[in-house]
């Protein structure tokens, strides 16, 4: 209770007076975390009594906890403040006092209960120079960020990939010690993610543009509120809540996405490594946690819904492994860590939803088929957390309900195009048929391998104990098997089908489970390649075990493909990371500037209210851009908030740039977004003549060196041109719709050789 009453004063008091000073700023940052975004949550553990024994478990659950509370009482102000007269909720007064109150009265609960506070085991016994090297990486991929960003000197950025590889060594050199492994883990994690967001001062991606305009709504309004519109109010977890967080702390709304929620998406691997060393072993924690946290979506974008909600994936999982759910404290902690993923991502809460549902299914079957196996899964389970989910969709946002019901008729589409044209855009196949570059060739074989190792790793677990199980053994952790099957069945289903998730998203999503058959299928083929070996050459020195130097290497060669390395190294790279001038998702603000230029000296104007996409170009003012720039435009001139229409000049299905198209409206150009060449232009650029035919052809009316907006003169073309472009509009409803719904279609992809440029 002193600790709590201690931080209490120093966060009030470090409101009360100006926040122009650097220090006080910082004192108010650090009690306002501690007090908010992890005191509850630790508060809830001891409540709970959940069974906790080191100190890396204790701050996943707590952190996930506290957020979670943090979104119910978002949530709950929201709805039930403005009944009292109270217009502004999320106010830094009404949330701060109620945020208070929900502490102190945890703190009272504690303290008239018998629970204890968990024993916490953590050690740090390693050589002072790796300790050094593991907690500076970090500071080193910020330098490296910014140096890049400010000088455009890539030099730094290939010293924090040397250093990161270099830690990849030490560990599978036993250099770094097994008790240091998760600390290690999560500062790679945080140092991928903070190398790739502090590239600029606005947030990297896609979708995460839709959640920054309304949590800046959100955070201008002081309210979360359905009638806002768009589907982006039905994950608060990364919409509501960071606009909160920047309330309480005072930091920009930039800031809490690219740092606090990297440090919070961090924790995922980390929960990965306990979770997975429990149930396999170190090693296969391990490596199973670097192949997640160096898949390119693991740290490419700033993390937003899918990343956060696989967070609370990990949380969910540890508490039932660690409990079976057998308590009543955990039964409650089940609950809460399933309405932070609800929260934060619907993608998410359903497909794990139909997996759990499925791997019930399957225990009954393998029950009924092979023989008796002990499991404590329900089918209460994923039941409750699919209705659950649907209901709060359905009240959050009546427009993420209507896409939700489109998925099946989009499949059928899909099945449609695969029978006909054996190819669906944004599956696996496409992706797979779209070599360009003897490296873009080795990156698809590299993840083709370690796709295999894990196919194997689950086959060989999946045979052990169906073995185990018809023998009349009893395999332990049979749960995590169970769920990880249909999520793989999900994975390959992908390589057809997109089902709103592009391939390299869904395979993202399924490594939070699948990742640690990885290094089990790779140690099932050493181990059976050494036997062969020993027996083909008997006087052969191969040892007996596991060498896991192959795999080490392996997952180092796919930090250098996916962080940009080799390609830089090479020839040309195509991400920012190494490339000031390269196109993908990290915006300048002099890049956005052309935006708030729009308008400040334009009709462009916010609508009075929430309008989604209906097509009507008579209503809309069209801005014609690339398609990388109309993400940006997500966040700065989002269509059902302005009276804008964004069109693309081309996309993956009208592929040429027609000038007769360009018939009203303005015109966006990002200089990046230029090819310097006029031949193999990929469909996300314009060639230099494109854009020379624009200026000329039309009125340049803003530049300022990164971007340019040009007036559009409606008398340039004969008629028809009108036709031609209702014709293009109809082409592109799906990403319209997409857009002014902030996420229910694919983002359009982008050709890139060293990173995944689609954040959908």
């Amino acid at each position: 209770m002193t600790l709590i009453a201690g931080l209490l004063v120093v966060f009030w008091g470090s409101t009360l007076v100006s926040t122009s000073s650097g220090i006080l700023l910082g004192v108010r940052v650090l009690a306002a975390s501690a007090l908010y975004l992890f005191l509850p949550g630790a508060l809830l553990v001891r409540l709970l009594n959940l069974r906790i024994g080191s100190f890396g478990p204790f701050t996943i659950l707590s952190v996930g906890l506290s957020f979670t509370l943090l979104a119910l009482v978002t949530v709950l102000s929201s709805v039930v403040f403005p009944i009292f007269g109270v217009g502004a909720p999320l106010g830094f007064v009404p949330l701060a006092l109620t945020l208070t109150l929900v502490i102190v009265g945890l703190a009272v609960l504690v303290s008239s209960t018998e629970t204890t506070l968990p024993h916490l085991h953590y050690e740090l016994d390693a050589s002072p120079w790796v300790l050094a090297l593991v907690a500076f990486l970090p500071g080193v991929a910020a330098v490296a960020a910014i140096v890049m960003n400010q000088f455009g000197s890539n030099v730094g950025m290939y010293v924090f990939v040397v250093a990161t590889a270099t830690i990849v060594g030490l560990a599978f050199l036993q250099l770094i010690p097994q008790q240091l492994y998760p600390f290690t883990i999560f500062a790679v994690s945080v140092s991928m993610l903070l190398h790739r967001n502090l590239l600029s001062e606005h947030v990297i991606g896609a979708d995460i543009q839709s959640m920054f305009y309304t949590a800046t709504v959100v955070g201008n309004t002081q309210i979360w509120s359905p009638a806002i519109g768009g589907s982006s109010l039905a994950v608060p977890m990364v919409s509501a809540v960071p606009a909160a967080v920047t309330v309480l702390t005072g930091i920009e709304l930039t800031t809490t996405y690219k740092v606090v929620y990297v440090l919070l998406f961090a924790l995922a691997p980390v929960g990965l490594f306990y979770l997975t060393r429990e149930i396999f072993d170190t090693d296969i924690a391990l490596y199973g946690s670097l192949l997640f946290t160096f898949y390119h979506l693991s740290f490419y974008f700033t993390p937003d819904k899918q990343l956060v909600a696989e967070l609370f994936v990990v949380a969910l999982l540890l508490v039932y492994f660690g409990t079976y759910f057998e308590t009543p404290g955990s039964k409650l902690a089940g609950v809460l860590f399933t309405v932070g993923l609800v929260y934060s991502h619907y993608g998410v809460a359903y497909v794990f939803g139909f997996a759990l549902l499925a791997a019930v299914v399957g225990l009954f079957v393998v029950q009924r088929i092979v023989g008796d196996v002990e499991h404590r899964l329900s089918l209460s389970y994923p039941v409750l957390l699919l209705v659950g989910a649907t209901a709060w969709y359905a009240y959050s946002s009546p427009e993420l309900i209507a896409t939700l019901q489109s998925v099946p008729l989009s499949l059928a589409d899909q099945v449609v195009t695969l029978l006909q044209t054996g190819l669906v855009e944004g599956s696996g196949g496409s992706y797979v048929s779209e070599g360009s570059g003897t490296l873009d060739d080795m990156h698809l074989a590299l993840y083709i391998l370690l796709t295999v190792f894990l196919g194997v790793g689950l086959a060989w677990q999946v045979l052990t104990q169906l073995y185990e199980i018809r023998t009349g053994q009893s395999p332990a952790y049979v749960e995590y098997t169970a769920l990880a099957i249909p999520l793989f069945v999900f994975l390959g289903s992908s390589y057809f089908f997109t089902l709103n998730l592009w391939a390299d998203r869904a395979y993202q999503m399924v490594l939070i489970v699948l990742a640690p058959f990885m290094p089990i299928g790779y140690r099932i083929l050493a181990e059976k390649m050494g036997v062969v070996i020993r027996r083909i050459t008997p006087q052969s020195v191969v040892p007996e075990g596991t060498s896991w130097a192959v795999l080490a290497v392996l997952l180092v060669v796919l930090l250098g493909f996916n962080s940009g390395f080799l390609f830089a190294a090479i020839g040309t790279s195509h991400s920012a990371t190494f490339n000031g001038d390269a196109h993908d998702y990290v915006f300048e603000n002099d890049e956005r500037a052309g935006a708030g230029w729009l308008i400040a000296n334009t009709n462009v104007s916010e609508t009075d209210a929430y309008q989604p996409g209906d097509g009507n170009s008579a209503r809309e003012i069209p801005i014609f851009t690339d398609t990388v720039t109309s993400q940006m435009l997500r966040s700065e001139l989002p269509e059902s908030y302005y009276n804008t229409e964004t069109r693309q000049f081309k996309n993956e299905w009208s592929p040429q740039f027609e000038i007769e198209n360009i018939d009203r409206g303005y015109v966006y150009i990002r200089e990046r977004g230029v090819s310097e060449t006029n031949t193999d232009v990929p469909t996300s650029r314009l060639s230099s003549d494109n854009e020379t035919e624009i200026t000329s052809t039309h009125n340049v009316v803003y530049n300022n060196g990164a971007a340019t907006v040009v007036s559009v003169r409606p008398a340039a073309f004969a008629d028809g041109t009108v036709a031609q472009n209702e014709t293009t509009a109809n082409g592109t409803t799906q990403q319209r719709l997409a857009l002014a719904n902030g996420d229910n279609a694919e983002a359009p992809k982008q050709t890139v050789h060293d990173a995944s440029a689609w954040d959908r």
